[in-house]
């Protein structure tokens, strides 16, 4: 009797079909175990099979719509936390932020310190524009700090996903940096003001409603002046006499749309090379109309590094870079001297720590020890400190 060899061959192919299909499913099912019981997920929906459903609303929301407002898709829910949306607040303030899948945990810290910093009165609403095929378990992940902090914070989503293409070329660090452009216009007209914040490397330290409020003027940006002020712009051809730095500054959300800035940055992209494009953009393209706010508001700190303050006495702070002179001459509540910076030092609202990032294992002590404060807050220790060790580092 003759053996049918491609009857052999057919059933191998099968077996080897089957034994794949297998193997893809015992992956997803880890994976998706893995997901559903992760600390932070359950803390939203202790039941699987509720977060299974608040994850599919999620998801439909923001695909049909591009922007999804989580407290609302819980409300929505049978099982979910009931929510009040209360608009026009005289207490509210609107905090933005941008991000891709891979900066999850850098937000949760600085969202920890923007939440947890702020009074009981001060009405909070969050705003992430995010890129990358964000899914709404990467969202859900965020809003955890929820029901860790306080319940009444709003959190709301937004595809940005068209940066990815239209702004590439402006940040090494990928499309996440670039979103925040976008953001201010695709907020409702209910959002009038919005402060935007960077992750990872700032920390809130008190109630943003000041500088929310701030006196704006005819200004359309504010924010605390960077050592750039002074340098020359390319796009305007002028000096930069206001300069801000924009790791976190306040916004007029009805100028920006009515300006529509976004389609300026597309216009002058090129201009500047990474990685300060984004900064260079906002400050030349909106020259005269700049504002100050108290350098409190985005505060650097004044080392790199504990050794500079302490081993090398005659080093200067690194407020030694600023131009006074340009500075100090456009309102009453800049610093005028290298002093009166170092003086500002000692009560930050906002630190920015962009001269020592807490991620890289750098930064002064002081400040490194109030973000693991903020990584303890946010019930996400032992996952931070094991993908990004630099925050943990003892010193």
């Amino acid at each position: 009797m003759k053996k049918n060899n491609n009857g052999k061959v057919s059933l191998n192919k099968l077996y080897i079909l089957i034994a794949i299909e297998l193997i893809i499913i015992l992956f997803i099912k880890i994976e998706f175990e893995g997901y559903l019981n992760s600390e932070s997920l359950n803390v939203v929906f202790p039941e699987k099979s509720q977060l299974i459903i608040f994850e599919s609303k999620i998801n439909e929301e923001f695909k049909n719509k591009k922007h999804v407002n989580l407290n609302e898709i819980e409300s929505n829910l049978p099982f979910g936390k009931k929510w009040i949306i209360n608009r026009y607040n005289h207490n509210e303030i609107n905090v933005g932020s941008s991000l891709d899948p891979n900066f999850i945990l850098e937000t949760i810290i600085t969202t920890t310190s923007v939440i947890n910093s702020q009074k009981p009165s001060t009405k909070l609403r969050l705003h992430f524009s995010v890129v990358e095929n964000f899914k709404p378990r990467d969202m859900i992940k965020i809003y955890s700090l929820r029901n860790k902090l306080r319940e009444d914070v709003e959190f709301n989503f937004y595809d940005a996903s068209r940066v990815e293409k239209e702004l590439d070329s402006i940040s090494y660090k990928g499309p996440g940096l670039a979103a925040k452009l976008l953001l201010p216009q695709l907020l409702d007209d209910t959002v009038k003001r919005l402060i935007i914040i960077d992750n990872g490397d700032v920390l809130v330290l008190r109630d943003l409603k000041i500088m929310y409020n701030w006196n704006m003027e005819n200004y359309i940006y504010m924010g605390a002046p960077d050592p750039d002020a002074g340098t020359f712009g390319k796009i305007l051809n002028k000096t930069m006499s206001f300069f801000i730095n924009v790791g976190n500054y306040l916004i007029d959300v009805d100028k920006v749309k009515k300006k529509n800035m976004y389609k300026l940055f597309l216009k002058y992209k090129s201009v500047y090379p990474p990685p300060f494009a984004e900064q260079q953009m906002i400050n030349d393209i909106n020259n005269g109309e700049i504002g100050y706010l108290p350098v409190e508001f985005g505060l650097v700190p004044p080392y790199n590094n504990d050794k500079l303050l302490h081993k090398r006495k005659n080093k200067k702070a690194f407020y030694d870079c600023y131009n006074y002179t340009i500075i100090s001459n456009t309102s009453d509540f800049i610093p005028k001297t290298y002093y009166e910076f170092l003086h500002g030092a000692f009560n930050p609202i906002i630190v920015h720590s962009y001269n020592g990032k807490w991620v890289k294992g750098k930064g002064m002590n002081i400040y490194r020890k109030l973000c693991q404060y903020f990584i303890e807050l946010s019930g996400m220790k032992k996952e931070i400190c094991k993908n990004r060790p630099g925050y943990c580092k003892k010193i």
